[in-house]
């Protein structure tokens, strides 16, 4: 019989309960993607497994420490505080080159490319942080379940990175995503992106453990917002898969008038349009004739695809403009 009131099994059922819901939408992304993997599934797939040895870390911590050396013991929390990291800095990364993913704007593109980079260096940091806050400590190495009695200046640091990392996650989207004429999908899409902030909102609840009662809670609160943050970082691509099954039978047929940037999340297609302009210019005229010139901005009517998922097709595009170049 399991005892409930017990520390160490409050956290694993946490562990086992939200880990389950991580892994299966992690899963469910990879499958859809399968053969078009993009660097945004590679940092998912990297969440994923540093979430496995995460969860080794978690069921190493057992009712009986005395059957695990104290080196184990202390390697298991090393291991459980790393892997928070990893999985949480990870998921934002993936999120990111979603958004690269769909975002024709170069500029833009080379902004997020370079914000990845932030991301990293920051997870990174946090990580060397806790160690210069721990090894100092060594007297939390000899209790029974050793865990590291976090400072204040890891759950400032843990906040103000979160809350700036979020909101640029909640805001970078958007410029791609104002420009959709199907204002129902945008607003689907926007929602979807904003689950971002339910992640700030755990990583608050965590900083505030930290500042205050510490122990069990802490280590808990991290599990969740670990799991939430792979959660979301997979929401953009299940959920359009199902929005695309959804709406599969009432797509509207193509407008040849039109060029279509295909903006692809899984399969679905996401339209933007600019219409083409004909206009006439008179330069001249005399008694019997007035000279007309008509000026045409031919716009080519078949669809521009920019094909940001599957990137084995790539080459091909670049190839076509280049001979229309020419």
């Amino acid at each position: 019989m399991l005892d409930t009131n017990d520390p160490l099994v409050q956290m694993k059922i946490t562990e086992s309960v939200c880990a389950f819901v991580a892994i299966s939408s992690t899963a469910h992304r990879l499958y859809i993607r399968r053969g078009r993997w993009w660097i945004d599934d590679v940092w998912a797939a990297f969440s994923l497994l540093t979430l496995f040895a995460q969860i080794a870390a978690v069921f190493l911590h057992v009712k009986n420490p005395q059957t695990m050396s104290k080196l184990s013991q202390v390697a298991a929390y090393y291991l459980m505080a790393i892997t928070f990291y990893t999985v949480i800095w990870g998921s934002r990364i993936s999120i990111i080159y979603s958004v690269i993913r769909i975002d024709s704007s170069r500029s833009r593109r080379m902004l997020y490319v370079a914000i990845s980079v932030v991301y990293f260096l920051a997870a990174l940091i946090m990580i060397i942080q806790l160690f210069w806050v721990c090894e100092p400590m060594p007297s939390w190495k000899e209790a029974r379940n050793p865990q590291c009695p976090l400072t204040t200046q890891v759950a400032v640091a843990q906040l103000v990175t979160d809350i700036l990392a979020d909101l640029f996650l909640l805001v970078a989207p958007l410029t791609v995503l104002k420009h959709l004429q199907d204002k129902a999908l945008r607003k689907k899409l926007i929602m979807i992106f904003s689950t971002c902030l339910v992640t700030t909102v755990v990583s608050l609840v965590h900083a505030t453990f930290i500042l205050t009662t510490g122990g069990i809670k802490v280590i808990i609160s991290a599990l969740v917002e670990d799991c939430i943050s792979l959660i979301v970082c997979n929401l953009p691509v299940v959920v359009t898969s199902l929005l695309r099954f959804a709406d599969q039978d009432r797509k509207p047929p193509a407008t040849p008038s039109m060029i279509t940037h295909s903006l692809q999340f899984a399969g679905q297609k996401l339209g933007i349009s600019k219409q083409s302009t004909t206009f006439d210019t008179s330069i001249g005229s005399d008694s019997m004739h007035t000279v007309k010139v008509t000026r045409t901005v031919e716009i080519s009517s078949s669809p521009i695809m920019l094909d940001l998922l599957d990137h084995s097709r790539s080459g091909e595009h670049a190839k076509g403009d280049e001979e229309e170049c020419h």
